[in-house]
């Protein structure tokens, strides 16, 4: 396929655009490996990509995580997610607490299919640590798509990145999904119903689960001893509130050390809010062909 307007090429230049947009993420996927990927995202709504960074990434991910969510205790700011009397936790707003979350956001492997889900121009709406504790109760059956009247579009707003620094099990208390209901188009029915119909992802230490936000999902009821811990990079559209502030967090010395993509991840860019009209007319034009799709 054409990467560039030849002399007789006629179309709009929004249209060539398009295509080289769509030419480059093709050319990643089959670069890095990721066909298997793309068809199991489409058939399940979920899929997992192993080896993305080298175990010893993962266990100072895991280790940071845990350092960070001490501090939080210590200072009063913890974020229980299991009840009052559960140990479970959530560990947020990690892109400004560390370089290796930055590190983590930006891996290719995973990056490309969110790419793939969202277009070029998705954000990073939070980045979270999850900490779920032996004998605490599983976490609710949902979708990543909150707040979305039913029939949720089949088109993707949001996905999720899960890092796992452990062995992601049944009884380590791993994510668990319905596999094909990002197609169904509902929420999940309330109580134990939608669980019974769940299955656990079994995912190894050193890989990244990337789901769509379309797809029912929950953490599980960890059975074993200690802590299990992952991290996950929650992604939407640019056009979506996100759940965390980053453009106010992240510093321009953070964007600066990064590849020049970070900068849009965390919405330098984007033309919302603006202080007058509408959106900032001055940043609109990087937005308004990408949005259209073809994966921009």
């Amino acid at each position: 396929m054409e990467k560039n307007r030849e002399p007789d090429d006629t179309r709009h230049p929004a249209i060539i655009d398009q295509q080289n947009r769509l030419d480059r993420l093709r050319d990643d996927i089959f670069r890095l490996g990721l066909e298997k990927n793309v068809v199991e995202l489409e058939l399940y709504g979920y899929t997992i990509v192993p080896g993305v960074k080298s175990l010893e990434f993962f266990d100072e991910l895991r280790e940071a995580i845990l350092r960070l969510s001490e501090e939080d205790a210590k200072a009063d700011r913890a974020l229980p997610i299991a009840g009052p009397e559960g140990k479970s936790a959530l560990v947020a707003q990690l892109l400004v607490r560390g370089r290796i979350f930055e590190e983590a956001v930006m891996a290719e492997a995973p990056l490309t299919l969110v790419t793939y889900l969202l277009g070029e121009s998705c954000q990073i709406s939070s980045c979270h640590g999850h900490i779920r504790a032996q004998g605490d109760p599983p976490q609710g059956m949902h979708v990543d798509t909150p707040f979305v009247p039913e029939p949720i579009p089949g088109f993707h707003h949001t996905c999720n990145m899960m890092w796992c620094t452990e062995d992601f099990s049944l009884d380590a208390g791993g994510t668990f999904v319905v596999p094909g209901s990002h197609k169904r188009g509902v929420h999940p029915t309330p109580g134990n119903s939608t669980r019974k119909m769940a299955i656990p992802v079994d995912a190894p230490r050193g890989s990244v689960i990337v789901f769509t936000g379309n797809l029912w999902h929950g953490a599980g009821a960890r059975t074993l001893p200690g802590l299990r811990v992952g991290m996950t990079v929650y992604f939407s559209r640019m056009y979506a509130r996100t759940q965390e502030p980053l453009n106010e967090l992240v510093s321009d010395e953070i964007v600066a050390r990064n590849p020049p993509r970070f900068a849009e991840l965390v919405g330098r860019y984007n033309p919302y809010p603006s202080d007058r009209y509408g959106f900032d007319v001055a940043k609109l034009a990087r937005y308004a062909g990408k949005t259209n799709d073809p994966r921009g």
